[in-house]
């Protein structure tokens, strides 16, 4: 469940050292503003929000309940979606959360511990598990890419964050922040990289690669 995969995702272009922006206030993060505790894709495009009020739907790119209205998920005993910094659908569909405390569970959309309890991982050095904005795996590889509210990747397994690339540099779609991305998450289909952005007015969703979120096309508005 927390084997190590040594093959990668191609879709970026960026082979230069990492150049870290000034760190955020997380009180500043949009995701505070908005209920998204994480957004993600299936192997089969179906993407999945997690809420803050405890529920998880299905839907499109565009629409959070398109597929499935919500229903609870539940989380390890003692934690609270607050706890809660970043959800990930490999490609056999199982669910890893990450939690504050420096674990991760597997589980379903639905249940974060159907299939592990909560074991450590490993950031990138210089990051901490609150520094995470989103996780998602590739589902080509099972790479596990992590996005840092500094504008950094890494990319790795489950347990360790950065064990197969360093971190290198991204940057959100043309008019937004990175404290507007409220999630990330790789298609199944074709491993495009859709990041979710709420900038406490407007709600929107952009494609690209992992390090150029727009790099295929620029923000739609979205419903989530």
């Amino acid at each position: 469940m927390f084997a190590v995969v040594f093959t990668s995702c191609k879709k970026d272009q960026s082979n230069t050292p990492a150049q870290k922006l000034p760190a955020f206030n997380n009180n500043n993060f949009s995701s505070s503003i908005g209920n998204i505790v994480e957004i993600d894709v299936s192997l089969g495009d179906s993407v999945y929000y997690w809420s803050k009020s405890g529920t998880v739907s299905s839907g499109t790119f565009t629409n959070s309940t398109a597929y499935r209205a919500p229903v609870a998920y539940s989380l390890p005993t003692g934690k609270t979606p607050n706890d809660v910094v970043a959800i990930a659908i490999a490609s056999n569909n199982y669910c890893y959360y990450w939690y504050s405390n420096g674990t991760v569970s597997v589980g379903y959309t639905n249940n974060a511990t159907a299939h592990s309890a909560p074991v450590s991982f490993t950031c990138a050095p210089g990051e901490t598990p609150t520094t995470i904005l989103a996780i998602s795996i590739a589902k080509t590889s099972n790479n596990v890419y992590t996005w840092y509210k500094d504008g950094t990747a890494t990319v790795g397994t489950a347990t360790n964050l950065a064990s197969i690339r360093s971190a290198y540099t991204y940057t959100p779609a043309s008019g937004k922040l990175i404290s507007d991305i409220v999630g990330i998450g790789i298609a199944g289909s074709n491993d495009h990289t859709w990041a979710w952005y709420n900038d406490g007015t407007t709600k929107t969703v952009s494609s690209g690669y992992t390090n150029i979120l727009d790099m295929y096309s620029g923000t739609t508005s979205a419903s989530f």
